[in-house]
Protein backbone atom coordinates (compact mmCIF):
# COMPACT_ATOMS: atom_id res chain seq x y z
CA UNK A 1 0.00 0.00 0.00
CA UNK A 2 2.45 2.15 1.04
CA UNK A 3 4.46 1.55 -2.39
CA UNK A 4 1.64 2.31 -4.28
CA UNK A 5 0.86 5.51 -2.57
CA UNK A 6 4.94 6.56 -3.12
CA UNK A 7 4.24 5.97 -6.98
CA UNK A 8 0.72 7.79 -7.25
CA UNK A 9 2.85 10.76 -5.38
CA UNK A 10 5.64 10.92 -7.58
CA UNK A 11 3.13 10.81 -10.76
CA UNK A 12 1.65 13.77 -9.27
CA UNK A 13 4.45 16.12 -8.54
CA UNK A 14 5.51 15.31 -12.05
CA UNK A 15 2.51 16.11 -13.87
CA UNK A 16 2.41 18.97 -11.80
CA UNK A 17 5.98 20.28 -12.94
CA UNK A 18 4.76 19.44 -16.69
CA UNK A 19 1.89 21.49 -16.80
CA UNK A 20 3.37 24.64 -14.81
CA UNK A 21 6.72 23.93 -17.65
CA UNK A 22 5.87 27.45 -20.27
CA UNK A 23 5.60 26.31 -23.79
CA UNK A 24 8.54 28.59 -24.47
CA UNK A 25 10.94 26.46 -22.43
CA UNK A 26 11.27 23.84 -25.01
CA UNK A 27 14.35 23.28 -26.41
CA UNK A 28 13.19 22.48 -30.07
CA UNK A 29 14.13 25.34 -32.29
CA UNK A 30 11.98 25.12 -35.82
CA UNK A 31 13.83 25.37 -39.16
CA UNK A 32 16.96 25.57 -37.89
CA UNK A 33 20.54 23.63 -38.04
CA UNK A 34 20.57 20.47 -36.40
CA UNK A 35 23.90 19.65 -35.21
CA UNK A 36 25.61 15.80 -33.77
CA UNK A 37 28.77 16.90 -31.84
CA UNK A 38 30.93 13.81 -31.81
CA UNK A 39 33.54 14.26 -29.87
CA UNK A 40 35.27 12.79 -26.28
CA UNK A 41 36.47 16.26 -24.63
CA UNK A 42 35.39 19.63 -26.38
CA UNK A 43 33.64 20.99 -23.32
CA UNK A 44 30.30 19.81 -25.03
CA UNK A 45 28.15 20.69 -22.21
CA UNK A 46 29.68 24.55 -22.56
CA UNK A 47 28.95 24.14 -26.68
CA UNK A 48 25.13 24.01 -25.90
CA UNK A 49 25.29 26.71 -23.40
CA UNK A 50 27.44 29.20 -25.38
CA UNK A 51 26.07 28.27 -29.11
CA UNK A 52 22.24 28.51 -29.06
CA UNK A 53 21.25 29.49 -32.53
CA UNK A 54 21.31 25.32 -33.32
CA UNK A 55 19.75 22.61 -32.29
CA UNK A 56 21.73 19.58 -30.71
CA UNK A 57 20.74 16.07 -31.97
CA UNK A 58 21.18 12.95 -30.30
CA UNK A 59 22.48 10.61 -33.15
CA UNK A 60 23.80 11.68 -36.52
CA UNK A 61 21.09 10.66 -38.54
CA UNK A 62 18.88 13.94 -37.32
CA UNK A 63 22.02 16.11 -38.13
CA UNK A 64 22.32 18.55 -40.96
CA UNK A 65 26.13 19.08 -39.72
CA UNK A 66 28.23 16.34 -38.50
CA UNK A 67 31.03 18.00 -36.06
CA UNK A 68 33.81 15.46 -35.40
CA UNK A 69 36.80 16.86 -32.65
CA UNK A 70 39.63 15.26 -32.01
CA UNK A 71 42.03 17.09 -29.44
CA UNK A 72 46.43 15.89 -29.15
CA UNK A 73 48.50 16.89 -26.91
CA UNK A 74 51.89 18.84 -28.47
CA UNK A 75 55.27 18.43 -27.30
CA UNK A 76 55.04 21.72 -25.70
CA UNK A 77 52.13 21.12 -23.35
CA UNK A 78 49.38 22.61 -26.05
CA UNK A 79 46.73 20.86 -27.00
CA UNK A 80 45.95 20.92 -30.58
CA UNK A 81 41.71 20.85 -31.52
CA UNK A 82 40.75 19.26 -35.22
CA UNK A 83 37.75 20.53 -36.09
CA UNK A 84 35.87 18.75 -38.84
CA UNK A 85 32.80 20.14 -40.22
CA UNK A 86 31.00 16.68 -42.14
CA UNK A 87 27.76 18.28 -44.09
CA UNK A 88 25.07 16.13 -44.35
CA UNK A 89 21.68 15.92 -46.38
CA UNK A 90 21.48 18.74 -48.13
CA UNK A 91 25.00 19.88 -47.20
CA UNK A 92 26.44 16.98 -48.22
CA UNK A 93 28.43 18.35 -50.24
CA UNK A 94 30.01 21.12 -47.82
CA UNK A 95 32.69 20.17 -45.34
CA UNK A 96 35.45 21.86 -44.03
CA UNK A 97 38.34 21.43 -41.73
CA UNK A 98 39.65 23.94 -38.98
CA UNK A 99 42.70 23.49 -36.49
CA UNK A 100 42.66 25.20 -33.03
CA UNK A 101 45.80 25.13 -30.91
CA UNK A 102 45.40 25.89 -27.01
CA UNK A 103 48.42 26.93 -25.58
CA UNK A 104 50.13 25.43 -22.40
CA UNK A 105 49.26 28.59 -20.13
CA UNK A 106 45.55 29.06 -20.95
CA UNK A 107 43.47 28.37 -17.93
CA UNK A 108 40.59 26.61 -19.17
CA UNK A 109 38.09 29.23 -19.60
CA UNK A 110 40.05 30.30 -21.73
CA UNK A 111 40.46 27.34 -24.22
CA UNK A 112 36.90 26.66 -24.08
CA UNK A 113 36.33 30.19 -25.01
CA UNK A 114 38.74 30.09 -27.96
CA UNK A 115 37.04 26.77 -29.23
CA UNK A 116 33.69 28.48 -29.08
CA UNK A 117 34.64 31.35 -31.74
CA UNK A 118 36.36 28.36 -33.98
CA UNK A 119 33.21 26.33 -33.90
CA UNK A 120 31.16 29.39 -34.65
CA UNK A 121 33.02 30.36 -37.63
CA UNK A 122 32.62 26.35 -38.53
CA UNK A 123 29.23 26.58 -38.78
CA UNK A 124 28.64 30.22 -40.69
CA UNK A 125 28.44 28.64 -44.18
CA UNK A 126 25.63 26.22 -42.61
CA UNK A 127 24.46 28.50 -40.74
CA UNK A 128 23.70 30.85 -43.69
CA UNK A 129 21.54 29.04 -45.09
CA UNK A 130 18.68 28.49 -42.74
CA UNK A 131 16.28 30.51 -41.14
CA UNK A 132 18.34 32.12 -38.04
CA UNK A 133 20.83 33.59 -41.00
CA UNK A 134 18.75 37.25 -40.36
CA UNK A 135 19.78 37.10 -36.42
CA UNK A 136 23.63 36.23 -37.50
CA UNK A 137 25.92 39.19 -36.64
CA UNK A 138 29.70 39.42 -37.25
CA UNK A 139 32.32 41.34 -35.79
CA UNK A 140 36.13 41.78 -35.66
CA UNK A 141 38.01 42.96 -32.68
CA UNK A 142 40.11 45.90 -33.67
CA UNK A 143 43.62 45.35 -35.48
CA UNK A 144 46.82 46.21 -34.17
CA UNK A 145 49.03 48.17 -36.35
CA UNK A 146 51.98 46.31 -34.21
CA UNK A 147 52.75 42.62 -35.47
CA UNK A 148 53.58 41.01 -31.85
CA UNK A 149 56.16 38.67 -32.10
CA UNK A 150 56.40 35.94 -29.13
CA UNK A 151 59.98 34.60 -28.16
CA UNK A 152 59.94 30.85 -26.67
CA UNK A 153 62.75 31.63 -24.02
CA UNK A 154 62.35 27.21 -23.36
CA UNK A 155 63.26 26.57 -26.86
CA UNK A 156 59.82 24.05 -27.08
CA UNK A 157 61.62 22.30 -23.95
CA UNK A 158 58.86 20.57 -21.50
CA UNK A 159 59.78 19.76 -18.05
CA UNK A 160 57.11 17.48 -15.81
CA UNK A 161 57.25 16.39 -12.46
CA UNK A 162 55.09 14.02 -10.04
CA UNK A 163 55.32 13.00 -6.66
CA UNK A 164 52.92 9.99 -5.21
CA UNK A 165 52.15 8.51 -2.00
CA UNK A 166 49.28 6.56 -0.88
CA UNK A 167 49.00 4.16 2.73
CA UNK A 168 46.04 2.59 2.94
CA UNK A 169 45.52 -0.71 5.92
CA UNK A 170 43.19 -2.40 8.55
CA UNK A 171 44.09 -3.96 11.84
CA UNK A 172 45.81 -7.31 10.07
CA UNK A 173 47.32 -5.45 6.80
CA UNK A 174 48.89 -1.97 5.90
CA UNK A 175 49.80 -1.42 2.27
CA UNK A 176 51.82 1.02 1.34
CA UNK A 177 52.99 2.76 -2.35
CA UNK A 178 55.76 5.80 -3.26
CA UNK A 179 56.61 6.93 -6.57
CA UNK A 180 57.76 9.69 -8.62
CA UNK A 181 59.21 10.74 -12.05
CA UNK A 182 60.42 13.23 -13.93
CA UNK A 183 60.06 13.99 -17.60
CA UNK A 184 62.05 16.35 -19.96
CA UNK A 185 60.61 16.77 -23.74
CA UNK A 186 61.00 19.12 -26.77
CA UNK A 187 58.93 18.64 -29.61
CA UNK A 188 58.62 20.33 -32.90
CA UNK A 189 57.97 19.49 -36.72
CA UNK A 190 61.43 18.09 -37.02
CA UNK A 191 62.83 16.48 -33.16
CA UNK A 192 61.58 15.09 -31.24
CA UNK A 193 63.54 14.07 -27.75
CA UNK A 194 62.36 12.88 -24.43
CA UNK A 195 63.92 11.55 -21.27
CA UNK A 196 62.98 11.06 -17.75
CA UNK A 197 63.19 8.78 -14.60
CA UNK A 198 60.73 7.12 -12.38
CA UNK A 199 60.80 5.40 -9.06
CA UNK A 200 58.18 3.16 -7.49
CA UNK A 201 57.97 1.25 -4.26
CA UNK A 202 55.35 -0.72 -2.70
CA UNK A 203 54.88 -3.25 0.40
CA UNK A 204 52.59 -4.93 2.08
CA UNK A 205 52.39 -6.10 5.61
CA UNK A 206 49.62 -9.27 6.86
CA UNK A 207 49.08 -10.11 10.07
CA UNK A 208 47.47 -13.66 10.60
CA UNK A 209 47.60 -15.42 14.11
CA UNK A 210 50.90 -15.03 15.22
CA UNK A 211 52.34 -14.92 11.17
CA UNK A 212 53.20 -11.88 9.87
CA UNK A 213 53.84 -11.33 6.18
CA UNK A 214 55.70 -8.53 4.97
CA UNK A 215 56.63 -8.59 0.41
CA UNK A 216 57.73 -5.54 -1.68
CA UNK A 217 58.67 -4.61 -4.94
CA UNK A 218 61.19 -1.94 -6.27
CA UNK A 219 61.39 -0.44 -9.71
CA UNK A 220 63.57 2.53 -11.14
CA UNK A 221 64.50 3.43 -14.41
CA UNK A 222 65.84 5.88 -16.52
CA UNK A 223 65.03 6.50 -20.16
CA UNK A 224 66.12 8.65 -23.49
CA UNK A 225 64.56 8.64 -26.67
CA UNK A 226 65.35 11.22 -29.96
CA UNK A 227 63.20 10.73 -32.82
CA UNK A 228 63.75 12.65 -36.48
CA UNK A 229 61.38 13.03 -39.32
CA UNK A 230 63.16 11.92 -42.81
CA UNK A 231 59.86 13.04 -44.36
CA UNK A 232 55.80 12.66 -44.65
CA UNK A 233 55.88 8.99 -44.20
CA UNK A 234 59.64 7.78 -42.91
CA UNK A 235 60.92 8.40 -39.65
CA UNK A 236 64.15 7.19 -37.67
CA UNK A 237 65.73 7.28 -34.12
CA UNK A 238 67.31 5.68 -31.03
CA UNK A 239 66.29 4.53 -27.80
CA UNK A 240 67.66 3.75 -24.50
CA UNK A 241 66.71 2.92 -20.94
CA UNK A 242 68.75 1.81 -17.36
CA UNK A 243 67.08 0.89 -14.47
CA UNK A 244 66.46 -2.46 -11.65
CA UNK A 245 63.01 -4.19 -10.84
CA UNK A 246 62.65 -6.61 -7.95
CA UNK A 247 59.56 -8.09 -9.90
CA UNK A 248 62.03 -9.33 -12.65
CA UNK A 249 64.52 -10.36 -11.04
CA UNK A 250 66.89 -7.38 -12.50
CA UNK A 251 68.99 -6.54 -10.39
CA UNK A 252 70.51 -3.62 -13.11
CA UNK A 253 69.72 -3.79 -17.00
CA UNK A 254 71.05 -1.61 -19.55
CA UNK A 255 69.13 -1.32 -23.29
CA UNK A 256 70.31 0.25 -26.63
CA UNK A 257 68.21 0.53 -29.84
CA UNK A 258 68.28 2.81 -33.08
CA UNK A 259 64.92 2.42 -34.65
CA UNK A 260 62.99 3.29 -38.14
CA UNK A 261 59.54 3.25 -38.61
CA UNK A 262 56.72 4.01 -41.83
CA UNK A 263 53.77 5.57 -42.37
CA UNK A 264 51.73 4.13 -45.25
CA UNK A 265 49.37 7.48 -44.81
CA UNK A 266 51.09 11.33 -44.15
CA UNK A 267 51.90 11.94 -40.30
CA UNK A 268 49.76 14.74 -40.99
CA UNK A 269 46.53 12.58 -41.26
CA UNK A 270 47.51 10.97 -37.87
CA UNK A 271 44.79 12.11 -35.47
CA UNK A 272 42.16 10.37 -38.01
CA UNK A 273 44.01 7.49 -39.39
CA UNK A 274 47.74 6.00 -39.40
CA UNK A 275 49.49 2.88 -40.53
CA UNK A 276 52.64 2.39 -39.16
CA UNK A 277 55.55 -0.25 -39.00
CA UNK A 278 58.78 -0.06 -37.26
CA UNK A 279 61.55 -1.86 -36.62
CA UNK A 280 64.27 -1.94 -34.04
CA UNK A 281 67.18 -4.04 -33.31
CA UNK A 282 68.57 -3.85 -29.26
CA UNK A 283 71.63 -4.56 -27.88
CA UNK A 284 70.51 -6.08 -23.86
CA UNK A 285 72.94 -6.27 -20.86
CA UNK A 286 70.89 -7.97 -18.03
CA UNK A 287 72.47 -8.30 -14.37
CA UNK A 288 69.94 -10.85 -11.94
CA UNK A 289 69.59 -11.08 -8.15
CA UNK A 290 68.62 -14.36 -8.23
CA UNK A 291 70.70 -17.13 -10.26
CA UNK A 292 67.86 -17.88 -13.58
CA UNK A 293 66.05 -20.96 -14.84
CA UNK A 294 68.76 -20.94 -17.67
CA UNK A 295 71.89 -20.49 -14.72
CA UNK A 296 72.29 -17.14 -15.57
CA UNK A 297 73.58 -14.57 -13.52
CA UNK A 298 74.42 -12.16 -15.93
CA UNK A 299 74.49 -12.15 -19.99
CA UNK A 300 74.25 -10.14 -22.89
CA UNK A 301 71.92 -10.48 -25.67
CA UNK A 302 70.58 -8.91 -28.72
CA UNK A 303 66.50 -8.60 -29.60
CA UNK A 304 65.10 -8.13 -32.40
CA UNK A 305 61.62 -6.04 -32.32
CA UNK A 306 58.55 -5.52 -35.41
CA UNK A 307 56.05 -3.47 -34.50
CA UNK A 308 52.90 -2.85 -36.72
CA UNK A 309 49.95 -0.53 -36.05
CA UNK A 310 46.59 0.50 -37.56
CA UNK A 311 44.48 3.42 -35.87
CA UNK A 312 41.65 4.53 -37.40
CA UNK A 313 39.41 7.79 -35.83
CA UNK A 314 36.67 8.66 -38.04
CA UNK A 315 33.03 9.83 -37.81
CA UNK A 316 31.54 6.56 -37.11
CA UNK A 317 34.09 5.45 -34.07
CA UNK A 318 36.76 4.26 -33.90
CA UNK A 319 39.32 1.52 -34.67
CA UNK A 320 43.10 -0.06 -33.61
CA UNK A 321 44.95 -2.87 -34.43
CA UNK A 322 48.35 -3.44 -33.17
CA UNK A 323 50.97 -6.08 -32.81
CA UNK A 324 54.69 -6.98 -31.94
CA UNK A 325 56.49 -9.77 -32.52
CA UNK A 326 60.33 -10.24 -30.95
CA UNK A 327 62.92 -12.79 -30.84
CA UNK A 328 66.48 -13.22 -29.82
CA UNK A 329 69.37 -13.63 -32.02
CA UNK A 330 71.20 -16.04 -29.89
CA UNK A 331 68.16 -18.38 -29.64
CA UNK A 332 64.94 -18.14 -31.74
CA UNK A 333 63.01 -19.68 -29.63
CA UNK A 334 62.76 -17.32 -26.78
CA UNK A 335 60.36 -15.16 -28.77
CA UNK A 336 57.29 -12.64 -28.16
CA UNK A 337 54.04 -12.19 -29.80
CA UNK A 338 51.01 -9.73 -28.66
CA UNK A 339 48.29 -8.75 -30.87
CA UNK A 340 45.13 -6.98 -29.94
CA UNK A 341 42.08 -5.08 -31.37
CA UNK A 342 39.93 -2.55 -30.19
CA UNK A 343 36.62 -0.69 -31.86
CA UNK A 344 34.19 1.77 -30.50
CA UNK A 345 31.67 1.23 -33.52
CA UNK A 346 28.26 3.44 -33.82
CA UNK A 347 26.23 0.25 -35.36
CA UNK A 348 23.05 2.62 -36.18
CA UNK A 349 20.89 5.35 -35.18
CA UNK A 350 21.55 5.18 -31.06
CA UNK A 351 23.64 2.28 -31.09
CA UNK A 352 27.28 1.94 -30.38
CA UNK A 353 29.23 -1.31 -29.72
CA UNK A 354 32.69 -1.49 -28.60
CA UNK A 355 35.28 -4.73 -28.11
CA UNK A 356 39.15 -5.18 -26.97
CA UNK A 357 40.87 -8.24 -26.91
CA UNK A 358 44.56 -8.92 -26.89
CA UNK A 359 46.47 -12.11 -26.55
CA UNK A 360 50.61 -12.41 -25.91
CA UNK A 361 52.37 -15.34 -26.13
CA UNK A 362 55.26 -15.64 -23.80
CA UNK A 363 58.63 -17.64 -24.59
CA UNK A 364 61.43 -15.20 -23.68
CA UNK A 365 61.44 -14.87 -20.13
CA UNK A 366 65.02 -14.89 -19.33
CA UNK A 367 65.16 -13.06 -16.05
CA UNK A 368 62.58 -16.02 -14.27
CA UNK A 369 64.44 -16.97 -10.83
CA UNK A 370 65.85 -20.42 -11.17
CA UNK A 371 64.28 -21.22 -7.27
CA UNK A 372 60.64 -19.48 -8.73
CA UNK A 373 58.17 -17.64 -6.62
CA UNK A 374 57.37 -18.11 -3.16
CA UNK A 375 53.16 -18.28 -2.48
CA UNK A 376 52.68 -15.52 -0.94
CA UNK A 377 55.11 -13.55 -3.98
CA UNK A 378 52.07 -14.78 -6.27
CA UNK A 379 49.22 -14.54 -4.67
CA UNK A 380 50.38 -10.60 -4.16
CA UNK A 381 52.09 -10.09 -7.86
CA UNK A 382 55.51 -9.17 -5.98
CA UNK A 383 56.94 -11.73 -8.34
CA UNK A 384 56.81 -12.62 -11.97
CA UNK A 385 56.14 -16.13 -12.53
CA UNK A 386 56.59 -18.70 -15.63
CA UNK A 387 53.86 -18.14 -18.44
CA UNK A 388 53.36 -19.07 -22.36
CA UNK A 389 50.47 -17.09 -22.98
CA UNK A 390 48.52 -14.08 -21.37
CA UNK A 391 44.76 -12.84 -23.31
CA UNK A 392 41.99 -10.32 -21.73
CA UNK A 393 38.96 -9.41 -23.49
CA UNK A 394 36.31 -6.89 -22.94
CA UNK A 395 33.44 -6.09 -24.66
CA UNK A 396 30.29 -4.15 -24.14
CA UNK A 397 26.85 -1.89 -26.10
CA UNK A 398 25.16 1.04 -25.29
CA UNK A 399 21.58 1.89 -26.93
CA UNK A 400 20.18 5.43 -26.50
CA UNK A 401 16.31 6.41 -27.74
CA UNK A 402 13.88 9.09 -26.94
CA UNK A 403 14.08 12.89 -28.19
CA UNK A 404 16.73 13.70 -30.94
CA UNK A 405 16.63 16.90 -29.53
CA UNK A 406 19.62 17.81 -26.64
CA UNK A 407 19.88 21.39 -26.07
CA UNK A 408 19.39 21.48 -22.45
CA UNK A 409 22.48 21.63 -20.03
CA UNK A 410 21.57 21.13 -16.72
CA UNK A 411 24.31 20.66 -14.14
CA UNK A 412 21.88 20.87 -11.00
CA UNK A 413 22.32 17.81 -8.15
CA UNK A 414 23.63 14.67 -9.87
CA UNK A 415 21.47 12.02 -9.59
CA UNK A 416 24.21 9.64 -9.61
CA UNK A 417 24.85 10.79 -6.31
CA UNK A 418 21.91 9.05 -4.81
Amino acid sequence: MKGKFAIILLCFFYSLAEARLPADSLPMKEGVLNIFINCSSCYEDFVRTEITFVNYVRDKQSADVDLFITSQMTGVGYTKYTLCFIGLKRFKLISDTLIYISKAGNVEDDTRRDLIKVIKMGLMRYVSHSSFAPHIQIGMDELQDTAIVTIDKWKSWVINTALAANIDGERSALNQNYGGSLSVNKTTEKVKIDMGINMDYSASRFISDNDTTTTFTDAKQAYAGYIRSINKHWSCGVFGKTGSATYNNQRFYLSGAPVVEYNFFPYSKSQQKSFTVGWLISANHYEYTDTTIYDMIKENVFQNVLNISLVVNQPWGSAGFSASGSHYFNDLKKNHLSVSVNTDLRVFKGFYFNIYAGYVMVHDQLSLAKGGASRDEQLLHRREVATSYIFSMSTGITYRFGSKYNNVVNPRISTGGL
